[in-house]
């Protein structure tokens, strides 16, 4: 029993390195998801204040710097776009990741549960012997009493 409660602790271990290592890697995900978003936000906002250029250089009739403008308009909408498309394969992964730290966790929350289970009915195990032992003593120990209480009683 005791090497069975040996191993299992040992895999109790086992599972919760495996739940670290997943949740290391949902919170990679996560992170990188955040700074694609973030990209994202810039990219949208070089994208309004290059249209605010634009506007302001065709006030001023200023083509050429109302083309530059539209064209910094257009690669951060390119950049835009590749970013979005970045970030759907970054939260793809994301949520890949999310169901491996759910699994791992379920399964490291079961072998403990099971593990912890193990333990009691050792425990249980062992109160039961020694309370087997300090019968098994008392039971003894009074069948010596009563014995000599009799050879008493006849010797006399």
């Amino acid at each position: 029993m005791q090497t069975r409660l040996q191993t299992l602790q040992r895999l109790v271990s086992v599972y919760g390195t495996v739940e670290e290592m997943h949740w290391a890697e949902l919170q990679r995900m996560t992170k990188t998801v955040n700074e694609v978003q973030d990209a994202i936000e810039i990219e949208m906002q070089i994208s309004n204040s290059t249209r605010l250029e634009g506007k302001g250089a065709l006030v001023n009739e200023d083509r050429i710097g109302w083309e530059i403008a539209e064209t910094r308009r257009a690669r951060a909408g390119w950049r835009q776009r590749d970013l979005e498309r970045i970030q759907a394969e970054q939260r793809a992964l994301q949520v890949a990741a999310h169901d491996r730290y759910t699994a791992s966790r379920l399964k490291s929350e079961q072998i403990k549960s099971i593990a912890g289970d193990m333990r009691a009915r050792a425990e249980i195990e062992e109160q039961r012997r020694s309370q087997a032992a300090s019968d098994d003593r008392f039971l003894a120990r009074k069948r010596w009493s009563d014995t000599r209480q009799k050879k008493r009683m006849l010797g006399k």
